[in-house]
């Protein structure tokens, strides 16, 4: 018989008592159907709930051996609470999903379909959303932006809704709102990424915890992501041509006005006295972007083979001493191999 794969369902819940009963009622109707290939668990990660949310989800897990409940001390937001459900499954394959019934435990086979197929993360496609225009037009720019930078082909980075191969997960470290560009992280891995069509709905009930007030978070979030996925292993690059750039457009300035005073004897320093500060301004920039960018090189070498450093250099070793029995055994060895 062919072992079954464990499946770790990861669900972040945040004031979800309202929708947790129904919830966990239709995952294991649908988990139960694919008892026979595979395994699961379902990681409830409450995320400071103020509601019955923690008391609701030790009742599950009390009746159904496969929950586990992990609470945290307050609310620390979405992508902790995710990375705290992905350091506790076990899975082969994990999926994680939001609790709020947005997202349909009806599409969980479609994801493992893609799974079996070979691919190592499979992400969610809001295809027809239900959201507002005010959630659905700040997502879709935002997508188009992702893939334009990034190089991804998805079209749906936002939704958690996402399947993933167990050593993909193990690799990833979340910080800030990260989850979202989950994706693109796994991309950076070397992951094969592909997607499927999911149902969505208006949230049935509670508050969303989005807003237009995270439009320009996402958009620092993404100048970060482009920095992490082209430039950590060279920040020289990105930093040495926003000195160069700073450079080439001081000099042209300043070749300007050298041109006006040795043509046309104008005191150009004088009654251009704008045009020669900023070609100062730019030239002070390039400077710093470039000893910036250095310093970042160091940094960088530091982070990726720390403790490789020594405050010296030997020349030479020289030495007639006796070989010890451990040099004597590897010589030995050396010349049998020989």
């Amino acid at each position: 018989m062919v072992p079954r794969q464990l499946v770790s369902v990861v669900l972040p819940v945040y004031n979800e008592a309202a929708t947790l009963a129904p919830l966990m009622q239709r995952l294991d109707q649908v988990t139960r159907a694919l008892s026979g290939r595979y395994v699961f668990e379902f990681i409830l990660v409450d995320d400071g709930s103020r509601d019955r949310t923690f008391e609701a989800a030790e009742e599950f897990a009390a009746v159904d051996g496969r929950v586990k409940v992990v609470a945290l001390r307050r609310n620390y937001g979405q992508t902790a609470a995710l990375q705290v459900g992905f350091d506790h499954a076990e899975g082969d394959i994990v999926i994680s999903m939001d609790a709020d019934l947005q997202h349909f435990p009806e599409d969980i086979p479609a994801f493992l379909e893609r799974i079996e197929e070979g691919y190592d993360v499979v992400c969610g496609w809001r295809s027809d959303r239900r959201e507002g225009v005010a959630r659905r037009w700040p997502s879709r720019a935002a997508n188009w932006l992702v893939r334009r930078l990034t190089g991804l082909t998805v079209h749906d980075v936002g939704t958690t809704f996402r399947a993933y191969q167990g050593d993909i997960v193990r690799q990833l470290r979340l910080l800030g709102e990260h989850h979202r560009f989950i994706p693109v992280l796994a991309k950076n891995l070397g992951a094969k990424i592909t997607e499927v069509e999911i149902q969505n709905i208006e949230r049935p009930s509670g508050a969303s915890n989005y807003g237009l007030s995270r439009t320009l978070n996402v958009l620092l979030d993404i100048a970060f992501l482009v920095f992490y996925v082209k430039y950590l292993d060279r920040p020289i690059r990105i930093f040495g041509r926003l000195a160069l750039a700073c450079v080439g457009l001081a000099g042209i300035i300043l070749a300007v006005l050298a041109y006006l005073t040795v043509v046309y004897h104008i005191p150009a320093v004088r009654e251009r006295s704008g045009w020669f500060l900023l070609a100062l301004v730019l030239l002070v920039s390039g400077v710093q972007f470039l000893l910036f960018g250095l310093v970042s090189e160091v940094v960088v070498r530091m982070y990726f083979y720390p403790g490789q450093a020594k405050p010296y250099l030997v020349r030479k070793i020289s030495s007639r001493s006796v070989p010890t029995e451990r040099s004597e055994s590897r010589s030995v060895t050396t010349g049998a191999s020989r």
